[in-house]
C-alpha cells in the first residue's frame, strides 16, 4: 500500500482521483492510484486467505470500489510488522468497507464516481527495453540533484550507456548544475537519452520495496514502467507492482 499512495492526487478539486480503487477476485487483491500523470498498482494474491467452507466465488467475478487515499495512509500508520493478516470487510449495499486486524477496524465510505480505466491505459504500451539499477544507489543520486530543482524547471535527464554500463544524471539551472553517474544493467547497444520529472521519479523510487529496481523503457516520447527486482523485506509474500508514468516535465 505505501508503494502507491505518492500517486494517489491531493487535488481536492480531481475528486476521484484523491480515491484509491480496489479490485477484489477469487485469486487477487489488487490496489490502483493515479493523479492524471502517474500510475502505481499493487497486487496481492489472495488464494487461500478468508476462504469460507461452501462458499464459492465466480472465477470471473470482479467486486470493484474506490475508497479515500487518506483511509490507506491511516491503515499504514497504523500497521505494524507484528499484523500477519488484515480482514476486508465490504457492504455493498451500504457501499462501505472496513479494515479489520488484532482488536482494531477502520471504516470507511467508498468515494462515489468512476475511477479512470488505468488498465485499458496500461494495455496500450509495450517495452523492449529493460534497465536495472540499485535503488539505494539511484535513490543518493536524486536526492543529490534534487537540490538543484525548483517551482519552474523540475525536469531531469537520464542518459543511458549499454556500451559503458551505466546511467548518467544530470540537471542544469542559471544558478548551477549537477552530474551523478550509477552503475546500471542494460543492453550492450543501448543507448537512450530521456527527460524525466525528478519529483515523480524520487518518489517512485522510494515507494520500491526491493533492494534493485527494473526499468522498462521504449523510446524518449514513451512512458516508462518500473517495477521491483531483487530482495524484498517480505520475500514469502505473493506481491506484484507497477509504476507507470509519463517521461515529461509536467
Amino acid at each position: 500500500m505505501k508503494g502507491l499512495i505518492y500517486a494517489v492526487s491531493t487535488d481536492e478539486n480531481k475528486y476521484i482521483l484523491t480515491g484509491v480503487h480496489i479490485q477484489l477476485t477469487q485469486e487477487k487483491l489488487k490496489f490502483i492510484g493515479t493523479d492524471g500523470h502517474q500510475v502505481a498498482t499493487t497486487e496481492l494474491s489472495t488464494q487461500g486467505i478468508g476462504r469460507k467452507p461452501g462458499k464459492q466465488v465466480e472465477s470471473e467475478e470482479i467486486i470493484q470500489f474506490p475508497i479515500p487515499g487518506r483511509v490507506l495512509k491511516e491503515l499504514a500508520r497504523n500497521l505494524d510488522d507484528s499484523v500477519e493478516f488484515i480482514n476486508l470487510l465490504y457492504d455493498a449495499q451500504s457501499n462501505r468497507l472496513g479494515f479489520a486486524w488484532q482488536d482494531i477496524i477502520l471504516r470507511c465510505q467508498c468515494l462515489e464516481g468512476t475511477y479512470p480505466d488505468c488498465e485499458q491505459l496500461l494495455a496500450r504500451f509495450s517495452f523492449d527495453r529493460e534497465v536495472i539499477l540499485e535503488k539505494a544507489f539511484l535513490v543518493k543520486a536524486l536526492e543529490r540533484l534534487a537540490v538543484l530543482t525548483d517551482k519552474k524547471e523540475k525536469g531531469i535527464y537520464l542518459q543511458f550507456d549499454g556500451s559503458l554500463q551505466q546511467l548518467r544524471l544530470s540537471i542544469e539551472r542559471e544558478f548551477g548544475k549537477g552530474d551523478q553517474v550509477i552503475a546500471a544493467h542494460l543492453p550492450s547497444e543501448m543507448s537512450l537519452n530521456i527527460q524525466f520529472n525528478l519529483k515523480y521519479l524520487v518518489k517512485a523510487a522510494k515507494a520500491i520495496p526491493s533492494s534493485a529496481i527494473k526499468m522498462h523503457l521504449q523510446q524518449s516520447d514513451h512512458p516508462a514502467m518500473l517495477v521491483p527486482y531483487g530482495d524484498r523485506p517480505n520475500p514469502e509474500l505473493q506481491m506484484s507492482m507497477r509504476q507507470f508514468r509519463r517521461w515529461d516535465n509536467t
